[in-house]
């Protein structure tokens, strides 16, 4: 029977099922109740006031409904669950005969691919992929220069066109690897910066092309730089090619990073081949720097000798489209060493849209804060770290290795937690609630926090600038003796350093821990874990007060995980500002220093979801004072030092 006819036939018998059960209702609703049962055979009335008790009066007559045997309530109620089975068929097939499609003329639903259908259609484009690979290998003079299309239109067709990524990636390989290998007038050294910037013109006149460059509100970022690090390449290509692990390779700097789609899987043999879509957030720690967000294609190649090949590239091409950060051929080259350990270089090469990047931020070197330079310090580091090849040289504290690992894990989540209360939380989420300058401006933003005590974690901000270069800067936050000077969690106390944990030789990538002694009897003594880093592509100090007997557990034998502390740090983030990067003075050691400060803090919310007046008020005050104790502190100190330079220099002069 076809459908259509099936389906009628099923509705008309529905109907008379309806209409047959109509009457029956109708011999219910003679406004009289009855109970068959051999108990009571009392026929009570319809009364809706009557509360059950039986009332006397003339014997109604009978009804035939109260003559229905046993076996005519056996039919009764069987044919009920056949009508409700005949109606659920009936919904079935009309549910069916809305979702048909013919194969021949109709494709299929997404939704109705099988499992088996999909790995198909993923192994096809494996295949394809393949193909245009060897293609790209046996004609590599047929390779074109690596350029912007600019007529792609539609970024979600790029993304799963396999033969031109393909093609994309092998050219962004190559010019990968001449800009890695090139020396001279391609690359422009920074002095005292360790790290190059690629000189725009040779470079427009060796490849050719602006690749567009020229839109109105972008601009191109391209910067070199290399390190040595204490990990085996294969292990430092892990890292790069999994997004969880990259994520953990740069706290700090990745806010964010994920992995769309693989157009080639990794095979048991390592990344080799392996192409990824990955997109992620990079971040640079103030509320007046916009974060940047970028996807890009991700593949691995390796070359002789087991250098390793990790490039990135975007798909999104084209000047109408909707991105801000694209990624022209960037990556790192991975060149294996001895005493497993290897030498990486990196480039990072972008085409941004930074309008939105504060004025006070605008005169900083263009690369700086997003560069090659913070990529590869940071997974230097990192390497350190994982390795566990960190010194202690001081420990007043019992440790083990288990407790020291706990100990750089909550360093590590100490810095992503300030960057990400600083520099993911949106524009318009902060309120300016101090001033209207730059130096005057305090942001304050608040996120519910995710517990049942109606708080919320609270960000306070503010930037300005120091009159004084970023060493000096860094040297004097991080001095203990001058720390009552400007910390309010140490006035009136006396900061001893009860572990300190450097992972370099110069000591400017440290995590400590600090006692503070109050010399007010009454008040508590307490600890305060901190991280600091110094380079010139960002430096920072952040810490937070834990209190003893916690850090004791932290240090002690026993299993103690990190994810059970909870912190709210304060910390400091620099930046140098150069007029010149010429004359031979190093960056950082001239100029002046870009400050953010900001820290978290846990309040109480009203019955609503605001905050309370006087509690923000509060947090306000302690900003501007500490800012004010801030500039007071070191400014003071940069001039007494100055003087005694001086009073040395005549000194000199005197003797001579």
């Amino acid at each position: 029977m076809p459908r259509a006819q099936s389906g009628q036939a099923h509705e008309e018998d529905q109907q008379t099922f309806d209409n047959y059960f109509g009457e029956l209702d109708g011999m219910y609703n003679d406004n009289f109740d009855f109970d068959i049962s051999s108990n009571n055979r009392n026929i009570h009335g319809g009364d809706p006031t009557n509360d059950g008790n039986v009332v006397e009066g003339p014997k109604p007559r009978k009804k035939r409904l109260q003559r229905l045997t046993f076996q005519q309530t056996q039919i009764l109620q069987g044919l009920k669950v056949e009508n409700a089975m005949l109606s659920d068929e009936n919904k079935k097939l009309k549910q069916a005969h809305r979702t048909t499609f013919c194969p021949t003329c109709d494709p299929a639903p997404q939704n109705q691919l099988g499992p088996d259908m999909q790995r198909l259609k993923e192994q096809n484009n494996w295949l394809k992929l393949e193909i245009s690979m060897l293609q790209a290998e046996t004609h590599p003079s047929s390779r074109p220069s690596f350029q912007l299309d600019s007529a792609a239109q539609n970024v979600i067709a790029r993304q799963n066109d396999i033969q031109m990524i393909a093609e994309l990636t092998q050219n962004a390989m190559d010019e990968f690897v001449i800009l890695s290998e090139s020396h001279g007038p391609l690359w422009l050294p920074v002095p005292g910066g360790s790290f190059e910037i690629l000189n725009k013109m040779v470079y427009a006149a060796k490849f050719g092309g602006d690749n567009s460059a020229n839109i109105i509100g972008f601009k191109t970022e391209t910067t070199r730089a290399d390190v040595v690090v204490m990990m085996g390449a294969k292990y430092i290509m892990d890292y790069l090619m999994d997004s969880e692990c990259y994520a953990s390779l740069c706290p700090g700097i990745l806010s964010s990073a994920k992995t769309i789609k693989a157009y080639k899987w990794p095979t048991n043999a390592g990344y080799n081949g392996a192409m990824h879509l990955m997109t992620i957030e990079t971040v640079f720690p103030s509320p007046l720097v916009p974060s940047r967000k970028c996807t890009f294609v991700r593949s691995c190649r390796e070359l002789q000798n087991g250098t390793m090949l990790v490039v990135d590239v975007s798909l999104d091409g084209s000047a109408d489209t909707f991105f801000k950060c694209r990624k022209m051929p960037s990556g790192v080259l991975i060149q294996p060493l001895e005493s497993n350990s290897c030498k990486i270089i990196a480039i990072e090469h972008v085409l941004v849209y930074d309008t939105a990047v504060h004025k006070l931020y605008q005169p900083c070197l263009d690369g700086l804060m997003f560069g090659a330079r913070r990529w590869v310090t940071s997974i230097a580091r990192q390497c350190v770290r994982l390795r566990d090849t960190f010194d202690v040289t001081r420990s007043a504290l019992r440790a083990n290795s288990k407790g020291k690992k706990t100990l750089m894990k909550l360093a590590d989540g100490l810095l992503i937690s300030y960057s990400n209360s600083i520099a993911t939380i949106p524009e318009d989420i902060w309120t300016i609630v101090r001033g209207t300058g730059t130096d005057q401006d305090i942001k304050i933003a608040h996120r519910r926090n995710d517990d049942r005590d109606n708080t919320a974690i609270v960000s306070v901000s503010a930037s300005f600038q120091l009159p004084m270069p970023l060493r000096a800067t860094f040297d004097h936050l991080r001095n203990n003796m001058l720390r009552p000077e400007w910390d309010v969690l140490v006035k009136g106390g006396v900061v001893r350093e009860e572990v300190h944990v450097s992972s370099s030789a110069e000591a400017d990538d440290a995590v400590s821990i600090l006692h503070v002694k109050n010399a007010r009897e009454n008040k508590e003594n307490i600890m305060i874990l901190q991280n600091s880093y110094y380079d010139v592509s960002g430096s920072f100090i952040v810490y937070s007060p834990i209190d003893i007997q916690l850090m004791n557990k932290i240090m002690s034998p026993g299993d103690m995980a990190e994810s059970k502390v909870s912190i709210y740090p304060t910390g400091f983030s620099l930046l140098p500002v150069s007029e010149s990067t010429q004359g031979g003075i190093g960056l950082g050691e001239d100029g002046e220093t870009l400050v953010t400060v900001g820290f978290q803090i846990l309040l109480k919310l009203t019955h609503g979801t605001g905050l309370y007046p006087r509690s923000v008020s509060a947090a306000i005050d302690l900003m501007s004072a500490n800012i004010a104790t801030i500039k007071k502190s070191l400014i003071n100190s940069q001039s007494h030092l100055e003087c005694t330079r001086g009073k040395g220099r005549r000194n000199d002069r005197g003797r001579m």
